[in-house]
C-alpha cells in the first residue's frame, strides 16, 4: 500500500545531503534570511524601525494598563476568589 518512488538507477535516495535534491541547507536558509533582514532594515531605516517598536510597546503597555483598570474596577471579592482559584489550580493534588 505504501511505497517509495524510485530515484535514480539504484532505486533509493542516492543524495544524502539534500544538495542534489534542490533543498537548501539550514545554513543557507539562515544566511538568506539574515541577508533579507539586513536589506529590509537598510531600505526602511533604523529611525522608522524605532518608531514602529515604540508604537508596539505603547500598544502593549496600554493593554496592560486597561487590564489593571479592569481589575481595580472589579468587585474585590470576585477578584480574590478568582486569584484563589488560580492558586489552587496550580498546586499538585494531595496524596
Amino acid at each position: 500500500m505504501f511505497w517509495k518512488k524510485k530515484n535514480g538507477k539504484d532505486g533509493g535516495n542516492s543524495a544524502k545531503d539534500g544538495a542534489s535534491t534542490g533543498k537548501p541547507s539550514r545554513e543557507e536558509i539562515i544566511a538568506r534570511a539574515k541577508a533579507s533582514m539586513a536589506s529590509a532594515r537598510a531600505e526602511i531605516g533604523d529611525e522608522t524601525l524605532d518608531k514602529i517598536k515604540e508604537a508596539m510597546m505603547k500598544k502593549q503597555a496600554s493593554a496592560i494598563e486597561r487590564a489593571k483598570a479592569q481589575i481595580k474596577a472589579a468587585d474585590a471579592d470576585k477578584v480574590r476568589d478568582n486569584i484563589q482559584f488560580l492558586l489552587r489550580e496550580d498546586r499538585p493534588p494531595k496524596k
